[in-house]
């Protein structure tokens, strides 16, 4: 089906999990999709309604459980995830060199994206929740579910003293004007244990940084899921099915469901059901099903259009022996966040529309620096004695492409179809279409460089080296530093709420409403990153939460309404 995908059974899923081997095909919620979004959303309806409810979590991954592979020692990010990656579509670009191009492919497994991912879990900022429709900017705001969020993925207070120090010192820096300068918050997923077996005290402090939807739903299920009550109410999931179809059947929907391992069809129905495939899959999977053709032509015109990443910048970075009054060496180590305020010039553009990254010995907070007989880190170029790296990059945020299409299948709906992605590699795009849209921009791309090159500067001036200010090996506009190639990472926007084209315009209809409902159906759902209405400054996945625990909660309404 997919190039690079793999379908199959292992001693590890017989031991933690049993499959739903019930009679019965009807159930209250079907949820298509083990990632951060049908992961979470399922776990929080089975904390509250597992006793009531029938609810099935359907998953095409296999069980593929590394030890958290983004973890491990001596393995760049990228090339994790071009290993486990799965071919799930094609596009006419095949290098970094090309404008229509994405760098990787997603990975299909249980649990999704999150298995792979490294737990930082930033806040969006006002000027980001500006892109949102306002009942969901309320909600993330005012029932404070940008902050239950990270409460519901466990998220880290300080990564240690050090940290704390050094961002203290950057608080009462000319950078108060317009950033807030914060640790980054990660998730915490494992307590550090003494040789002893008992926690160690850096447990609530030092979050190893990964947070995975797999643990949870094998946490909610238990090692004995499903015995004795396949046939009831209860959680319940099945590995290895890929849906292939969503039809109306009356007032509910049926899912056409094929096992990967045997090849046989089977169909479920569902009173809702709630794609979260995520913002490949997804779209996809709606613009081929039965359903389809129902929808409004303005609601179908958008299916699969506007996918969008998260630019970053490279990184770029320096040496230093401390900043302030506090001593820096390659033992230290820190992850934080500088957030823009969001504050308009006398243009009305906005100062800053992104973030700024900083990493303090980079090894330690990517868990990389592992082996206690391989302590030097992995680089060519690591920190002398008495030395710490400072790395900075640049996190944007970004609005929807509609030039960006997960294009309709062929004849034959074939289930891989042709990707249209302008990457942001090129800074003249991002100049002429994407920072005008986000914050009113009106710069060349050397103005561009300019001022980004003139932060990194002032931001590295505070700290030290050898008694003088710091400064950066290279800059931005010079040496290959610029922005990365698109990826899948934080693709957003390809099934997108309510939407605005740039900053300061009205809201225009999307796919799915405030209630990530598919517009046009009543039972049909959306829950994973397609549903976003822009790609925001900030790692994206704590709005998802945030957007799955308003969804749980509005599932809950309907279906205790319906059946009391």
């Amino acid at each position: 089906m997919y190039e690079n995908f793999i379908a199959a059974d292992s001693p590890a899923r017989e031991r933690l999990i049993r499959p739903y081997m019930g009679k019965r095909t009807d159930f209250d919620i079907i949820i298509v999709g083990s990632g951060v979004g049908g992961g979470v959303l399922a776990d929080n309806l089975a904390d509250q309604l597992d006793d009531r409810l029938r609810i099935l979590v359907l998953e095409a991954g296999s069980f593929l459980y590394p030890t958290h592979v983004y973890n491990v020692c001596r393995f760049p990010n990228a090339a994790v995830a071009q290993k486990f990656g799965c071919g799930t579509f094609w596009q006419q670009g095949d290098s970094a060199d090309d404008e229509l191009y994405i760098g990787e492919q997603p990975q299909l497994n249980f649990g999704g994206r999150s298995i792979f991912w490294s737990g930082l879990i930033p806040f969006l900022q006002r000027w980001e929740l500006d892109f949102f429709p306002p009942q969901v900017r309320d909600a993330f705001t005012g029932a404070c579910l940008l902050q239950k969020a990270g409460e519901r993925m466990n998220h880290s207070v300080s990564m240690g003293h050090v940290a704390e120090q050094v961002v203290a010192r950057l608080q009462n820096s000319w950078l108060a004007a317009d950033f807030s300068v914060k640790q980054t918050p990660r998730a915490l997923h494992q307590p550090y244990l003494r040789a002893d077996g008992t926690p160690k005290d850096e447990f609530f402090t030092e979050p190893t940084g990964v947070f995975n939807t797999a643990e949870l739903l094998i946490n909610q299920l238990g090692l004995s899921s499903g015995i004795g009550k396949d046939n009831g109410p209860g959680l319940y999931l099945l590995l290895n099915h890929f849906v292939e179809d969503v039809q109306n059947d009356n007032d509910r929907l049926q899912l056409v469901v094929r096992n990967t391992l045997t090849g046989q069809t089977k169909m479920f129905q569902a009173s809702e059901v709630v794609l979260a495939g995520g913002s490949i899959e997804s779209p996809k999977l709606l613009r081929r099903s039965s359903i389809y053709e129902s929808l409004q032509p303005s609601v179908k015109d958008l299916v699969g259009r506007g996918l969008t990443d998260h630019p970053t910048t490279d990184w770029i970075d320096t040496f230093v022996d401390g900043i302030g009054g506090i001593n820096l060496d390659e033992h230290d180590h820190a992850k934080i966040i500088f957030y823009s305020l969001g504050l308009r010039d006398q243009n009305n553009e906005i100062r800053y529309p992104f973030n700024v990254e900083m990493n303090i010995n980079h090894e330690y907070w990517h868990l990389r620096k592992n082996d206690p007989a391989d302590p030097e880190p992995a680089d060519s170029n690591p920190p002398r004695p008495g030395q710490a790296r400072v790395e900075t990059k640049f996190s944007f945020g970004n609005c929807l492409d509609n030039e960006n299409v997960v294009k309709a299948p062929g004849p034959q709906l074939s289930y891989v179809p042709e990707i249209a992605f302008y990457n942001t590699k090129r800074v003249n795009r991002l100049a002429e279409k994407r920072f005008p849209a986000l914050g009113g921009w009106q710069k060349r791309p050397d103005e561009i460089w300019d001022v980004l090159n003139a932060i990194t500067r002032q931001i590295f001036s505070l700290f030290r080296i050898n008694g003088q200010p710091a400064s950066p090996n290279g800059e931005y506009g010079k040496d290959g530093k610029g922005f990365g190639n698109g990826t899948v990472h934080h693709a957003v926007g390809s099934l997108r709420m309510p939407w605005r084209r740039r900053f300061d315009q009205e809201f225009a209809r999307g796919v799915v409403d405030e209630n990530l409902l598919v517009v046009g159906t009543k039972h049909l759902y959306v829950c994973d990153m397609s549903v976003m209405p822009i790609s925001t400054a900030a790692n994206p996945v704590r709005a998802l939460v945030a957007l799955t625990l308003r969804l749980s909660e509005h599932l809950k309404a309907k279906l205790i309404k319906r059946r009391p």
